[in-house]
């Protein structure tokens, strides 16, 4: 059996990002140069050159990863050097009759749709700048209803149509950590290619403990020809919006993506078992997770291994006056509350003084048999979820709900939207004078 062959390069000389790492993003051109350098040695050592997949004519879309409506000093979004730099090399290196750049923040309801999440992230004057013949907004296109067969808990999709429609796609996620997936690399960047519909099962549904399978499920749609993973600048910590960039300047490529992200994870101090969606999908032969069984191009993987800040999940008792309590919950109201949370405290709140003029903030989901309602009086109470209704303690939340000065509720299951709108209610009620 060949062993599927991972590229791992490193990118000489980029000058601009001790100002990126430092709060500015400022574009070089030989920065960009440097990455497209880096990104052609890797997909030249990975596939041979961009003609093993992209023939004459062919539509060509490359899907970064948007994520969410956030600057490039949020390290959240793809490193707008490196899509403009992947962009030209497939313009300019390849025979391809067009060259679309186009994804979907997960997130756009809450937090900018697709047209503003480009332009915020700076992704579409790279885009531009490196030549692409359209930027697409998915979520301004139309889609298409897909069975997948085989799938274990996402069984059909509504699937944005240019994904379909292109001949080929390459996927250019971002190398960052992640609360609720450990990290999130190339399969988990197929959240983009389907609506950001909140709350509905196309977009929440199994984005619980079975996020991982999704991630899967979703890979089977279609598998991306070619996966580039931008590690110029890194996250780590409480990423996939709250962390800290750490700087890598690696671009890792290959065209088994399973192997991409197994060898990714690595190199970030994980090992490969660990991340959900990279287990379960080498476990049902949509690629290879097993080191021994990839040949690694380029770069020695343990020589350029840094571990990364791993991502704490659990909000209990987090930030005093900021209670949460979730005795019976998946990690979908979990993980999400988390983000939320750090999200309000690193966007300048000062907690304490928020708590002392606001009141305490009681966030419930799930089931909670030892709650006292009582407890929610004159409070703010935000009910996070579908579930707690299921439980015998629904009697214990609704009268808690009645007690509290304030009552906030996010239905879903799980509302994977509380990561942006729970942290938007909360600076409402910090701007509330009464």
């Amino acid at each position: 059996m060949v062993k599927p062959k991972v590229a791992v390069v490193k990118a000489e000389g980029v000058k601009g990002n001790a100002e990126f790492m430092g709060g500015k993003f400022v574009r070089y051109a030989e920065d960009v140069a440097a990455i497209r350098a880096a990104v052609k040695k890797a997909v030249e050592l990975s596939i041979g050159s961009l003609d093993a997949i992209i023939k004459p004519g062919d539509r060509v879309l490359i899907k970064p990863n948007l994520a969410f409506q956030a600057p490039p000093e949020s390290f959240a979004v793809v490193d707008p050097r490196t899509v403009e730099a992947v962009t030209a090399y497939v313009k300019e290196d390849s025979k391809a009759g067009e060259v679309w750049v186009g994804d979907n923040p997960s997130l756009g309801k809450h937090v900018g749709k697709a047209k503003p999440a480009f332009q915020v992230s700076g992704m579409e004057e790279a885009a531009w700048r490196g030549g692409a013949d359209k930027v697409i907004y998915f979520d301004e296109t139309a889609t298409v209803v897909v069975d997948i067969p085989e799938a274990k808990v996402f069984k059909r999709a509504e699937v944005f149509r240019p994904f379909l429609e292109a001949d080929v796609v390459i996927n250019l996620p971002k190398m960052k950590v992640h609360l609720a997936g450990t990290v999130t690399l190339g399969l988990k960047n197929w959240n983009g290619i389907i609506p950001n519909r909140h709350p509905s099962g196309q977009q929440q549904g199994a984005h619980r403990i079975d996020l991982g399978q999704k991630f899967a499920d979703l890979y089977r749609v279609r598998k991306a020809d070619l996966t580039i993973i931008d590690g110029i600048i890194g996250m780590e910590g409480q990423g996939p919006h709250a962390g800290t960039p750490v700087e890598m300047n690696l671009i890792i490529a290959g065209q088994d993506t399973v192997a991409v992200d197994a060898v990714t994870s690595y190199i970030m101090g994980f090992e490969p078992v660990e991340i959900p969606a990279v287990r379960i999908a080498a476990g049902e032969g949509l690629g290879v997770a097993d080191l021994s069984a990839i040949e690694v191009v380029g770069e020695c993987r343990d020589e350029v291994r840094r571990s990364f800040k791993r991502p704490n999940d659990n909000p209990v008792g987090m930030y005093p006056g900021l209670t949460v309590i979730v005795q019976q919950t998946c990690s979908g109201c979990y993980a999400n509350i988390r983000g939320a949370l750090d999200s309000f405290k690193n966007s300048g709140i000062d907690v304490p003084a928020f708590v002392a003029k606001k009141g305490e903030c009681v966030f419930i989901a799930g089931g909670v048999p030892d709650f006292d309602p009582a407890y929610a009086e004159g409070k703010n109470l935000f009910v996070c979820g579908d579930c707690w209704q299921y439980f015998p303690s629904r009697d214990k939340v609704e009268e808690a709900m009645s007690l509290a000065k304030r009552c906030y509720t996010y239905p879903g299951c799980a509302p994977v939207y509380i990561f942006s709108q729970l942290n938007t209610d909360l600076q409402a009620l910090a701007r509330d004078e009464k």
